[in-house]
This record gives C-alpha cells, sequence and structure tokens, in this order.
C-alpha cells in the first residue's frame, strides 16, 4: 500500500546557478574593490552578466565531452562546454549513467582528443533525482539503461542525456558535496514519507516541492549553519534536507576563490521533489 501511493513520486536533488551566483559574487567583488597603490593600478576590463540568465542556468551530470564549442545560450553549466543539435535526458531516474544500446556508441559522440577535458580545479557541478522504487530494490533494472538524477523536467526524453553546456569552475567540489548528500537524502525523505503516510497523512503532487536552503561552512569545509530560505509546504521534506546536509558534512578542501571576507562559504542548494 505504501509502496503504491508514492512510486510515481520522483525525488531530485538539484541545485541553481543562483546559488553559485550568491557566493560567486560576493567572492568575487572583494577582490574586485581590494585596496591598491596608485603604482600597481592597471586598468581592467570588466563583463557583466545579465542576472536574468544567470537564474536560469542549472548544473548537471555529463559523462564525457562530444565537442567544445561554447553555446552562449545554453542554460546549463556542467564540467565542460559541448553543444548539441537537440538535448535529451535519459527516461530513467537514478545515479547518472549513459548506455546507448548496451554499449553501442551513440553517432553523435566524437572521439576527444587527450587535453580537451578540463583539470580538475576548472570542472563544474550537477545534480541528482531518485523514485522510491529505487530505494525500494528496483535499481537494478536500471543499472542496464541510461539514468539521469538532474532536475530537467523541460528536457525532453531519448536514449541518453545530452545537453549544450558551459563550463563551471567549482565543478569539482560541488560535484563531492552532490555525492555525498546523496547517501543520505534518499533515506532520509524515505523514511518521512513513510512517518507521513503512517500517520495517515499525504503529499499532494499537484506541483512540485521545492526547499531551498543556504548552507554556511567554514574555510575548512565543516558545517556551520543550514537555513531554509523557501520552505516546500511539507515541514518533513525540508527537516529531510537539513537533516542530509548535516549527515553528509564535512565537505573539506574547499577551493579558496568561494571563501568569503569573513572565512566563510555560503551556498544555496535546491531539493526538488518533482510532480
Amino acid at each position: 500500500m505504501f509502496k503504491r501511493k508514492i512510486q510515481p513520486i520522483v525525488f531530485f536533488l538539484g541545485l541553481s546557478l543562483f546559488a553559485h551566483f550568491v557566493f560567486v559574487l560576493s567572492a568575487w567583488l572583494p577582490t574586485l574593490i581590494s585596496p591598491q597603490s596608485d603604482a600597481t593600478l592597471e586598468k581592467v576590463e570588466i563583463s557583466y552578466i545579465d542576472p536574468s540568465i544567470l537564474k536560469n542556468q542549472q548544473i548537471v551530470e555529463q559523462q564525457r565531452q562530444i565537442n567544445d564549442e561554447k553555446d552562449e545560450k545554453a542554460k546549463f553549466l556542467s564540467a565542460f562546454d559541448q553543444k548539441v543539435l537537440e538535448q535529451t535526458k535519459a527516461d530513467a531516474t537514478g545515479q547518472f549513467q549513459n548506455s546507448a544500446g548496451g554499449g553501442t556508441k551513440s553517432k553523435e559522440m566524437k572521439k576527444v582528443e587527450k587535453g580537451e577535458i578540463p583539470s580538475l580545479e576548472k570542472l563544474v557541478p550537477s545534480f541528482k533525482s531518485k523514485k522510491i522504487s529505487d530505494f525500494e530494490g528496483e535499481g537494478e533494472l536500471n543499472a542496464q539503461r541510461s539514468q539521469t538524477d538532474d532536475h530537467l523536467k523541460e528536457v525532453k526524453s531519448g536514449l541518453q542525456t545530452l545537453l549544450s553546456t558551459r563550463e563551471f569552475v567549482y565543478y569539482s567540489y560541488y560535484a563531492r558535496i552532490k555525492d555525498q548528500i546523496r547517501q543520505h537524502w534518499g533515506p532520509k525523505v524515505k523514511e518521512k514519507v513513510k512517518i507521513i503516510y503512517k500517520q495517515g497523512r499525504n503529499i499532494a503532487s499537484a506541483h512540485d516541492r521545492v526547499t531551498q536552503v543556504l548552507v554556511i561552512l567554514d574555510k575548512s569545509g565543516s558545517l556551520m549553519k543550514v537555513e531554509v530560505l523557501s520552505a516546500s509546504g511539507v515541514v518533513d521534506l525540508d527537516a529531510a534536507a537539513i537533516e542530509a546536509f548535516e549527515a553528509a558534512a564535512p565537505f573539506p578542501n574547499p577551493p579558496e576563490g568561494m571563501i568569503e571576507t569573513d572565512g566563510t562559504i555560503k551556498i544555496r542548494w535546491d531539493f526538488i521533489l518533482e510532480a
């Protein structure tokens, strides 16, 4: 009964670029306005990015780089620049993998020469999703299929996940955080959902449930605080997001560029329960 009720619900661990923009902007500003002597001042060219573009971008996971073309209009960020003619997402939900026809590579894939893939310090972040059925032992079937747990609701389903992306500088650190959170968020949500149903309550699935949190780390990556910026409407789901971060911490060796002048790192993270 429990399984039947919650089987259609898909869980996503999501992160939008707005989260990165919050800390990236605050991390860059002190550098830009730090006092210098007249002798060391140099003219610099500053490029301004339209916030309306930034807020719609999202960090996603990709398997390999199929080209190094830059799409300036790309809505997604990842570990590398890449441009595709038609964007698709894997239909199955689970930890990211691309499996084209039992190992047959897509014709759109092309060999990437050594050196084209960015070094680790230049990598970009991504996101994840899970079905409750995966948590209950049905995940083996998906092991043979392409799957993604990124929040790609407006991208059409296909055999693989192929997206136009732009390189994001802090990808590797976010990927590590995501991998650690993934181990805890699914079980926490499953636990909360069981409690909800045992109490005779239900989760209305008419719209997405999004918990937006602000995570504050110290300069070593230890967790200081998790604050809810925007609640999902279900207290239990908000609690699962906070508890997942608390269980996953610490997140050591953060990039120096993420540390603000007060010695903290601020990250906004979205946890999405898709309708």
